[in-house]
């Protein structure tokens, strides 16, 4: 049981899991299907729970007068979890939200600034909206005026044989297997899934006890822009 898998690895594991050849010229002509299966088994645990490990944080500097800022691309915009400011050494989360009620105080329709900045917002797929409107540039040195983005990354390809899961191997293969079991009409994919989902609420459990990763009074995530996926 291994992140960082490579996918001729799983291919092999899930062949041998499926009961498909392990001959890679009988195997050749099932590999796409594997690989899809695989991909797709991925990503809908990669949905389904903020892994601990995929938890990462990008710090961008506020820029006087810039009201929209790029959401770093290694962060899925739907699962940004929260946006801090730092300012006079410390860092504090912002509050989700630019309404009727901020532009009263700043409009920021109107170029208005101010600081420090208090509340974001989601403003496309590929930027969110900062508020007050900075009037100061971002320090490098003390990370004073920096915005810092926390959520889960993206995943990486599993496309060609060398790349990477990012996931569990185990728990990828056994969830693919029983499905592949499943469609084959085979009579062991129950008890292939009851062994994919023991193992996965293992992994939740372990990786739970472990985070030491604490939001603390963060406000709760968009429930709007959440996705999720359930297992079953």
């Amino acid at each position: 049981m291994a992140r960082g898998t490579t996918l001729n690895s799983l291919i092999d594991q899930l062949r041998a899991e499926s009961g498909y050849s392990l001959t890679v010229s009988l195997g050749a002509a099932n590999r796409d299907v594997l690989i899809n299966v695989l991909q797709r088994t991925q990503r809908k645990l990669w949905e389904d729970f903020a892994w601990p490990f995929m938890r990462i944080k990008s710090d961008i500097a506020a820029s006087a007068s810039l009201r929209y800022y790029n959401i770093p691309s290694n962060i899925d915009v739907d699962r940004i979890e929260r946006i801090e400011f730092k300012d006079g050494g410390y860092w504090q989360p912002l509050d989700y939200g630019v309404g009727p009620h901020q532009l009263a105080e700043h409009d920021s329709d109107e170029a208005e600034t101010g600081w420090p900045v208090r509340t974001w917002e989601i403003y496309s797929d590929t930027q969110f909206e900062v508020w007050p409107i900075p009037n100061t540039n971002g320090t490098a040195s003390t990370l004073d005026g920096y915005i810092r983005v926390i959520g889960i990354r993206n995943l990486s390809d599993l496309v060609d044989g060398a790349d990477r899961a990012d996931l569990d191997d185990h728990l990828l293969v056994l969830f693919a297997a029983s499905e592949i079991l499943s469609r084959n009409k085979t009579g062991d994919a129950e008890a292939k899934m009851m062994q994919a989902q023991t193992h996965y609420m293992r992994l939740r459990a372990r990786l739970s006890k472990s985070n030491t990763f604490s939001i603390g009074a963060a406000p709760a995530p968009r429930e709007p822009r959440l996705k999720g996926a359930i297992i079953t």
